[in-house]
């Protein structure tokens, strides 16, 4: 039998600001309003509003304290009164900050983990981390029979770097970024039970190639950390992400239109249009996506986590396929096949 995905909890921060807000508060020339507002997001959740002043040590401190009140919430979401202490693989995904020990060490005795729990930290992969997050806590789960947890936090918002005017190479890097990003947790409990609303994790595909090294990520200016986000990403990610859905397919001799439910990474409004289009994908089976976006932004690596809570709520079918579309730093692309029923 093949382990599952078994509940799924997110959390973001209290405060929300709508896009006129952000703007706003950021300062820029109005000419570039509309890039805020044609984001398709009415509002982000932030641990910090953007055009906060902080220096690297304090952007470092509120990452941690961020980190840890999100992943806490999402914990006690996705497990919903179930026994921590049976956890044994714990994996967490994050690239807007670092510490050692993890957040998940920081967190283990408040929660009260298994003093055996194994825990794997994620980094470097992005929004895509939610993916091998995943994959980790399936292969424990499948070696072991031990439910395993799959946790990813990003705080967006400690990671703003001040821009006194916009990028004039025309680039807008760090403006477009300003324009997506949110922050939020998501944690999935992934083992076995007989609960036929639980999808099967089936299957696994990734793709990546050196080339677009250059269009996603962070790199460092002046000591600290400083988005990538070349205008290329929507004209490219289609040809990153079919690599995956089409080998996953084959592999189960399914077809596109096998696929009812799409989980998709919401890594901005061009982005969705342009898989959609490529792919062949129906807008219907966009709706889930969207919706993320639309109210919670680009949160990175836990966007998936939440997309795939508002499945786990929706009209889902014995027999139903599923397919997670995850993307991300570099331009990795990953697919998840899910399956309800045997």
């Amino acid at each position: 039998m093949r382990p599952k995905i078994v509940s799924i909890g997110y959390a973001v921060p209290e405060q929300s600001y709508t896009q006129e807000e952000v703007f706003e508060a950021l300062g820029y020339p109005r000419q570039f309003r509309r890039i805020f507002l044609d984001a398709d997001i009415d509002k982000r959740h932030l641990w910090l509003s953007f055009g906060t002043e902080l220096t690297w040590q304090q952007a470092c401190e509120e990452y941690n304290k961020g980190a840890i009140s999100l992943s806490r919430e999402a914990v006690k979401a996705c497990l919903n009164g179930r026994d921590i202490s049976q956890i044994g693989s714990i994996s967490f995904a994050s690239c807007t900050g670092y510490e050692c020990p993890s957040i998940m060490h920081r967190l283990h005795s408040e929660l009260g983990f298994s003093p055996n729990v194994v825990y794997t930290p994620i980094l470097g992969t992005g929004c895509e981390g939610a993916a091998p997050s995943l994959w980790r806590a399936y292969h424990h789960t499948l070696a072991t029979g031990q439910q395993s947890l799959a946790i990813s936090c990003e705080i967006c918002s400690v990671c703003h770097f001040p821009e006194p005017e916009p990028d004039p190479s025309g680039e807008w890097e760090l403006l477009r970024a300003n324009a997506i990003f949110g922050d939020g947790a998501s944690a999935a409990l992934i083992g076995f039970d007989d609960d036929p609303r639980h999808p099967y994790l089936v299957d696994f595909e990734t793709y990546f190639t050196p080339e677009n090294l250059k269009y996603l990520g962070f790199v460092w200016r002046d000591g600290r950390l400083r988005v990538l986000l070349s205008r290329q990403i929507p004209r490219i990610v289609p040809s990153v992400v079919q690599p995956p859905v089409e080998k996953i397919l084959r592999r189960h001799h399914l077809a596109l239109k096998d696929i009812r439910w799409w989980v998709i990474h919401p890594g901005g409004s061009a982005v969705l249009n342009n898989l959609k289009d490529k792919l062949g994908i129906p807008e219907e089976k966009m709706t889930l996506s969207r919706e993320v976006l639309r109210l919670f932004g680009n949160c990175s690596s836990s966007s998936i986590g939440i997309v795939g809570k508002l499945l786990m709520g929706g009209d889902v079918k014995w027999g139903d396929w599923g397919l997670v579309v995850s993307l991300g730093a570099g331009l990795a692309a990953g697919a998840t096949l899910l399956h309800w029923g045997e």
